[in-house]
């Protein structure tokens, strides 16, 4: 962990964990902040752990000192609050754990399948590029030198490559501005569903929302506080629409179980779940469940994504390449073969 403007999931499960640790060992909570800040052997670390400490040894509450260091999500804070007020402060930070961890491995996953086909998306197109620039060039020179001039598909080509070569600079700028321009796209909410894809974005959201209300149940929060929190929490504007819909059913006297079918917010298939769970009273362990069933879902939707983009990639470069030698080959093998 360390002191930053926001701290990644992991380290915010590591951090819930550990103090949860120290409650169950019946230590006050700001005399185990002072173990873990000595202990720590990162400095960064040691001074966000000293920024709790100080203020907690004068008398304030955990909320209250996390909230003060201004790198702990809103959502976490409210959590803690709610768990300092009920006495279930133990409770609250174990389901945060669990809930930061499972919320690290839902980016990790997106963030490992989004890279690689980037990584080979660029590749692909820095070398069209050079082939492009630089390889047709040379073709065009040794037609030159054999007195014989370009025709249809290769001088179209050398067209091109002449105006790219005159605008490179013009071409490199675009190309990162389109690129700057993607990444601040990707960091909004239409820009993740953009990206992702319809399917793939609700399947990340509906387990994100599943996460979330099971967190808020097990912690003893009602269901209007859980879905409040949800709402805030969901950056998907879909499943947002879902969650004030479902809320307007409970407040027309629908139940819980109820709401959450005729609001759309999970599938058809999870009707049956939802509710066996609401009439067992068991709706948090249900929406758990839920929860993995959505991330093994996203899990099978990524690989299926990189299933498909990896071939769709290495056919185009390959169809340019082709284009290019057939352009430029062919007509050079007969004019060779002519000239023997």
């Amino acid at each position: 962990m360390s002191a930053r403007k926001t701290l990644t999931q992991s380290e915010l499960s590591m951090f819930c964990q550990q103090i949860a640790m120290v409650i169950r060992a019946g230590l006050p909570v700001y005399y185990g902040i002072s173990i873990l800040r000595d202990e720590t052997p990162e400095k960064e670390t040691a001074a966000l752990l000293g920024q709790i400490y100080e203020p907690m040894e004068n008398g304030s509450t955990l909320y209250e000192a996390l909230r003060a260091t201004g790198v702990f999500p809103a959502y976490m804070l409210h959590m803690v609050e709610f768990g300092e007020t009920a006495g279930r402060l133990e409770e609250v930070l174990v389901s945060l754990s669990s809930y930061y961890d499972r919320e690290a491995e839902i980016r990790n996953s997106i963030r490992h399948a989004v890279t690689y086909p980037l990584i080979m998306t660029v590749m692909m197109i820095f070398v069209i590029i050079a082939m492009i620039t630089k390889v047709i060039p040379v073709f065009s020179q040794i037609y030159e030198e054999l007195g014989t001039e370009l025709s249809g598909m290769a001088r179209r080509l050398m067209h091109i490559s002449d105006v790219m070569n005159r605008y490179t600079m013009v071409l490199v700028i675009v190309f990162a501005v389109l690129l700057l321009i993607g990444f601040i796209l990707y960091h909004t909410d239409f820009g993740r569903v953009l990206f992702q894809g319809k399917n793939l974005s609700m399947s990340i959201a509906s387990s994100r929302f599943a996460n979330c209300m099971y967190l808020a149940l097990a912690s003893g929060l009602d269901t209007d506080q859980g879905l409040e929190l949800a709402g805030e929490l969901v950056n998907h504007p879909h499943i947002q629409a879902r969650i004030a819909s479902c809320q307007k059913h409970i407040r027309h006297g629908a139940s819980f179980d109820r709401a959450l079918l005729e609001s759309g917010i999970f599938s058809q298939f999870y009707a049956s779940w939802i509710a066996i769970g609401y009439k067992t009273g068991s709706m948090d362990e249900c929406l758990r469940r839920i929860g993995d069933a959505y991330e093994q879902e996203t899990d099978e939707r990524l690989s299926h994504m990189l299933s498909v983009i990896e071939p769709a990639l290495v056919m185009i470069l390959c169809f340019f390449i082709g284009l290019i030698m057939i352009s430029f080959l062919l007509p050079l093998l007969g004019i060779m073969t002519s000239i023997g």
